[in-house]
């Protein structure tokens, strides 16, 4: 069984009048709402923490973007904001575009 994310954003709206709904997730459920194009806005916090490897989560999970044709699948993002936090932490807020 698959999830249709977008049916699904339908009946929230229809059933319970939910206009936005706030995604904290892994790169799977990520890739799901971005490739139906149901994201209009990332916020992204940057920790001063290294942490990467081959087997390292990503933000977007799903089928690897091979060249500059397949941007539309998922999206391009506009900085909208740059916010320095506590403890060298940085919130950059992205508008999807495309």
């Amino acid at each position: 069984m698959r999830l249709d994310v977008g049916e699904a954003m339908c009946a929230l709206r229809a059933d319970f009048g939910c206009e936005r709904l706030t995604i904290q997730s892994g790169g799977t459920v990520n890739g799901l709402f971005l490739r139906e194009k149901l994201i209009d806005c990332v916020d992204i916090v940057v920790a001063p923490v290294l942490i990467g490897g081959k087997d390292t989560a990503t933000l977007i999970d799903g089928s690897s973007i091979t060249s500059a044709d397949d941007l539309p699948k998922v999206g391009v993002l506009k900085l909208t904001e740059c916010t320095t936090l506590k403890d060298s932490y940085i919130r950059l807020r992205y508008e999807v575009i495309g």
